[in-house]
C-alpha cells in the first residue's frame, strides 16, 4: 500500500469513526463532551510525539508524509485519540464495575496491546523507522510509550473538570515522559534490546494465548463489547488488516502478532441483537 493511499484512508478512518462515535453518544452534553476529550487527546498526542522525536531521537516518520506540524504527521494525533477514547469503551462494557486504581492499568493494557500490533504493521510498511530492533523492528519502549500516555491522560480526564481540563495536555506528556526515562533507566536500557528474534514473537504468543483464556473467561460471564463499541473499532481495523495484507502478509511472525491481538477480542465481540 502507498502511503498517499494509507494517508487518504486514515483521513476517511477518522472522519468515519468519529462520527460514528458521535451517533453512538446520547444527548448533547455527552457529544460535546467526546469532542472536547479528541480535542484535548490530539492536541496533547502531538505535544508528546515532538517532544519525543526532539529529545530521544529515537524514531523519525518518513519523508513522504504529505502534511507536517513540525516533524509529525498531521494524521498521527488525529488517529491515536480514536484509539485511547475506543479502548476507554472497551473497558467499560468489559470492566464496568472496576475499581478507580484499576481503570487507568486495564487501559495501559488494551492501548499498548492495539499499540503494538499497529506499530509493527506501520514499521513494516515503511511508515516511520527506529533507530535500534526490537520486536520485529520496534523497540519495547516504542510499544509502551503510547500506554503510558493513554493511562495518564485516561486518569485527568476522568477527574479534572471545566478549564483545568486544559491540563490534561501537558501533564499527561510529562507523566508519559516520566514513565518513559523510568523504564529505560531502570530497566530497558540493559534488558529487551537489540534484535529480539523469534524470542519475543513466542513471549507475544503467550501472552496471547492467556489473553484469549482469559476473554474466553469474560464471553462465558456475558461480558462482552456491544456494537456501539465495536463498530467504531471496524473502520481502523479494516485499515490495518488492509496494511497488514499489502505488506507482510507472507511472513509468519506478523501472522502470529496479528492472531494474538485479534483473537481475544474476536472472543468478546457479540453479533448484534434485534434490541441493540
Amino acid at each position: 500500500m502507498s502511503l498517499a493511499l494509507f494517508e487518504a484512508l486514515a483521513a476517511l478512518v477518522v472522519v468515519v469513526t468519529l462520527g460514528v462515535s458521535l451517533r453512538a453518544e446520547a444527548g448533547r452534553d455527552k457529544r460535546l463532551r467526546l469532542l472536547g476529550d479528541y480535542a484535548l487527546l490530539a492536541v496533547a498526542g502531538f505535544v508528546g510525539e515532538q517532544s519525543s522525536i526532539t529529545l530521544y531521537r529515537h524514531y523519525s516518520y518518513a519523508a513522504d508524509w504529505h502534511v507536517r506540524v513540525g516533524d509529525v504527521p498531521l494524521l498521527v494525533p488525529l488517529i491515536w485519540p480514536l484509539v485511547i477514547l475506543s479502548a476507554r469503551g472497551v473497558r467499560h462494557a468489559l470492566w464496568p464495575a472496576a475499581k478507580p486504581w484499576q481503570r487507568p492499568l486495564l487501559l495501559f493494557a488494551l492501548v499498548t496491546a492495539d499499540a503494538s500490533l499497529m506499530e509493527v504493521l506501520a514499521t513494516r510498511a515503511d511508515l516511520w523507522v527506529w533507530s535500534e530492533p526490537g520486536h520485529l523492528d520496534v523497540p519495547v519502549q516504542g510499544i509502551l510509550a503510547w500506554g503510558y500516555f493513554a493511562a495518564a491522560a485516561d486518569v485527568l480526564l476522568d477527574r479534572l473538570e471545566g478549564l483545568s481540563r486544559l491540563l490534561v495536555i501537558p501533564a499527561s506528556v510529562l507523566v508519559a515522559h516520566a514513565l518513559i526515562c523510568t523504564t529505560w533507566w531502570y530497566g530497558l536500557r540493559w534488558l529487551l534490546r537489540g534484535d529480539l528474534g523469534s524470542t519475543s514473537v513466542i513471549a507475544v504468543a503467550v501472552l496471547g494465548a492467556l489473553a484469549s483464556l482469559y476473554a474466553y473467561s469474560l464471553r462465558r460471564r456475558g461480558r462482552t463489547l456491544p456494537p456501539s463499541v465495536y463498530v467504531p473499532r471496524l473502520a481502523a481495523t479494516a485499515l490495518f488488516a488492509a496494511l497488514f495484507v499489502t505488506t507482510a502478509a507472507g511472513e509468519w511472525p506478523y501472522w502470529a502478532h496479528l492472531l494474538c491481538v485479534g483473537i481475544p477480542y474476536a472472543l468478546v465481540t457479540r453479533p448484534p441483537r434485534p434490541t441493540d
